[in-house]
Order: structure tokens, then C-alpha cells, then sequence
């Protein structure tokens, strides 16, 4: 049976869930590629459970919209756009070398998915992904069995898949990023007292390029440290990064009914009622 797949090496936060629930949407981006001190494009990624030329634009139009928020896609596309990057989209199955290549933007209000190339292997994939990159991003902390495989083709030929977004937030009346997120689990310390600057050394380039990021968009970045053994959250608004740290313009711990009110009030900048 013909299917599509999202398979994502990130473990997955209950405090999206949380979030979502409320309407608060934080859309994450698969990958983003970045040269130099510029992002150069956005990508997406599904795994095909057969070959990705199967697939035609109509068929994956309909799947988004049957398996997942089509706002999220919509709100993917607008923060290419306002990075005036493209937006691509990389279909692959587990059992064959080829994977085939969408790029998706707006075209009269509605989205578009136009297929722009297909590659016979991976190694082609590797060459066409290396000319967007030069900051090579890996999480230190990644576990080495969450990685898919056409990440594990791509680390063979010295070019991994393009470090993800863990989150961002965009609002369609202004039609502006108000702010991206990267999300962080902690199993061995308290959220109250787990600090990301610990380990800032062993992680640069993750930090590099969020910084690009950042500043390309010109939104702030927050931090949020979670753990699936709490229901509490630390949100740190980072507003510096440097060669050795991140420097923390604010810092907040919040309980689980704390969350929303703070998301809303201070990053999205909604009043709420109390």
C-alpha cells in the first residue's frame, strides 16, 4: 500500500501538544540549510513506503491534507518566503537509492507543489544538498537510532541532512515571524536547574546557525527546556549568542497553567483574561 510517513529523529515534546491544544501553533521545519552568514533554503521531508516517483502533486496536496495541518504548510512556506529562500520538500523510501525533490510557494493565495528533480541516488542527493550548505549541523545529543536512513546516506557521503527548527511562531495578520524556538529535553537535571551553556562547546555550529537564523529574521529566540518527568517548563529569551555562550535576556520557570498565558501575553503578544 502506497503511504507517506513523517519520521522525525526529535523526541517528541508534550508541551506542543499543550500548546496546540490552546491554538497555539508552533510549527517546526524539518531543515534549513545555511552559507555562509545566510539561510539559503527550508526543507521538508516524508518517507515513501514505495518508490517516491509513485507520488504525483495532487496525491501528496491531498495526504498533507488528510494526515496533517495544512496551516503549519501554509505558515512553512510564508517563513521561506519572508527569507525569501525556497521551500523543498524530499521524498524517499527506506528499500531505494532514489528520492525525488518538490518545491512548494504560493501561487494565487494557494499553495503549490511543483516536482523539480529526482535523483538516482543518494550520493546525487549529497552533491545537489552540498552546494546549499556550509555550516555542517549534528546534534551532539542526537540518539544514534533515531536517525533515518536517508540521514544515514547522507552522513556516508559527508553531507547530513540540514539541522531542523524546533519551532516557530508566525502571525498571519502581520504577516511576520514573531519567533523561533528551539526545544530541549532533559533526563538527567531538573528543568529548574539544567542550563544548555553546559554543553555549548560541544554544539557551536547548532548554535551558529540558529544565530543566522535569528538574525536574518530579526525575532527573538527562546529556549524552552522540558522534561517528560515534569509539568513544568524553563523559557529563556536568548538575546545574544557569542563564540562561548549564550547570553539569557530573560529567564522564566513556568508551571503547566502558567504556559499559556506566557506564550500568549509576552511572544505572541495577545491580552488574556484572568
Amino acid at each position: 500500500m502506497k503511504e507517506l510517513i513523517r519520521e522525525t529523529p526529535e523526541a517528541g515534546s508534550w508541551v506542543y501538544a499543550y500548546l496546540r491544544a490552546a491554538e497555539i501553533r508552533v510549527p517546526t521545519v524539518e531543515g534549513y540549510s545555511v552559507k555562509g552568514i545566510q539561510v539559503t533554503a527550508l526543507f521538508e521531508r516524508l518517507k515513501s513506503t514505495t518508490n517516491c516517483q509513485d507520488w504525483s502533486v495532487e496525491e501528496i496536496k491531498l495526504w498533507i491534507k488528510e494526515h496533517e495541518d495544512t496551516r503549519d504548510w501554509a505558515d512553512r512556506i510564508f517563513l521561506a518566503s519572508q527569507l525569501k529562500v525556497p521551500m523543498y520538500l524530499v521524498i524517499w523510501n527506506d528499500d531505494l537509492e532514489i528520492s525525488c525533490l518538490f518545491s512548494l510557494c504560493f501561487e494565487n493565495g494557494k499553495v503549490k507543489i511543483c516536482s523539480e528533480q529526482v535523483f538516482s541516488t543518494s550520493k546525487e542527493l549529497a552533491t545537489w544538498l552540498s552546494k546549499l550548505k556550509g555550516i555542517q549541523v549534528s546534534k551532539v545529543f542526537m540518539v544514534p537510532g533515531r536517525l533515518s536512513s536517508i540521514d544515514k546516506r547522507l552522513r556516508e557521503h559527508e553531507v547530513p541532512w540540514p539541522g531542523n527548527l524546533d519551532g516557530f511562531i508566525y502571525d498571519r495578520k502581520t504577516c511576520m515571524t514573531k519567533a523561533i524556538f528551539e526545544f530541549s529535553r532533559t533526563r538527567v537535571y531538573p528543568v529548574k536547574t539544567h542550563d544548555l551553556n553546559k554543553y555549548f562547546n560541544e554544539d557551536t555550529n547548532r548554535w551558529k546557525v540558529l544565530d543566522i537564523l535569528k538574525n536574518q529574521l530579526g525575532v527573538p529566540l527562546y529556549i524552552v527546556i522540558w522534561s517528560s518527568r515534569e509539568e513544568i517548563i524553563k523559557v529563556s529569551r536568548v538575546d545574544k549568542i557569542t563564540d562561548h555562550a549564550l547570553i539569557y535576556g530573560s529567564t522564566e520557570i513556568l508551571d503547566k497553567d502558567q504556559i499559556i498565558p506566557y506564550f500568549s501575553r509576552c511572544i505572541i503578544g495577545k491580552q488574556t483574561s484572568h
